[in-house]
């Protein structure tokens, strides 16, 4: 029976891959989120679930983060932000306690297996998956969430630092929707412009039961069409350059309660 680490549980990717996980009681999964209380409003069975073990506390917290990933057969870590802060650094801050809790189960025990760390990113950092679309699209993107991006960057790059003992899948869809499913379907050529949270979850989970994707970014397409265009991008994406080039105004929008 496979045992499964969800980070980032409360989040539209991280509370999507639980319902699903959840699904089959086969599964063992182990959740970690900073607000107990938040998840549990969100799937309020979860807490009475013998299969779901709950793990709480600071991310920094590498003996939480050491007994939330200990046994486990892979990781799905959907810790993340859609705020383009300046200096966020929440990608590196996930990446980093993922290695050092690993670290610290393999010096404890040099014959322990490893999960697989299936890491979620985006098409855009994917020159083989961007280069299917707009230079200016791509132009905007890569500015609108330039501080999400470098962070995901520098955390990947941190995490490919440690490839000689760790495996990583790299997840890297394309514009994500709060959307019914569409259906699925492992890519390694073009992703779908927008692609369903529920869509990603399921996908994210095909990964790990099928294997063999180590260090390769994996997107994916839709099987049929219908997925929903968002339209608060480009509100988002306005918001987004605004940080980019005056990074004062995140702090001054946040001091007058305007995110």
């Amino acid at each position: 029976m496979p045992t499964y680490a969800v980070l980032g549980a409360t989040g539209s990717t991280g509370s999507n891959v639980l319902k699903l996980l959840v699904q089959n009681p086969k599964n063992t999964i182990n959740v970690y989120v900073r607000s107990k209380p938040k998840l549990i409003a969100q799937a309020p069975n979860i807490a009475s679930n013998p299969n779901v073990n709950i793990f709480t506390g600071n991310l920094s917290d590498t003996a939480i983060i050491k007994s939330c990933l200990q046994g486990t057969d892979a990781i799905f870590s959907t810790v993340a932000s859609n705020d383009n802060m300046p200096d966020t650094h929440i990608a590196q801050d996930t990446a980093q306690s993922i290695v050092v809790a690993l670290m610290d189960i393999r010096m404890s025990d040099p014959k322990a297996k490893l999960p697989t760390i299936i890491w979620l990113s985006s098409a855009s950092l994917n020159e083989k998956y961007h280069k299917h679309g707009p230079a200016l699209l791509h132009w905007l993107l890569m500015h609108s969430f330039s501080n999400i991006y470098g962070d995901l960057a520098h955390a990947e790059q941190y995490l490919a630092m440690h490839k000689n003992w760790l495996n990583v899948v790299i997840m890297q869809p394309g514009g994500l929707v709060e959307d019914k499913p569409h259906g699925h379907k492992l890519n390694l050529e073009k992703p779908a412009d927008f692609l369903s949270f529920a869509d990603l979850a399921a996908g994210m989970i095909e990964v790990a039961e099928k294997g063999g994707y180590d260090w390769q970014g994996v997107t994916l397409g839709v099987k049929t069409k219908g997925t929903k265009f968002e339209y608060s991008v480009p509100a988002q994406m306005a918001k987004g350059l605004t940080f980019h080039y005056f990074p004062f105004m995140w702090w001054v929008t946040k001091k007058l309660h305007l995110q």
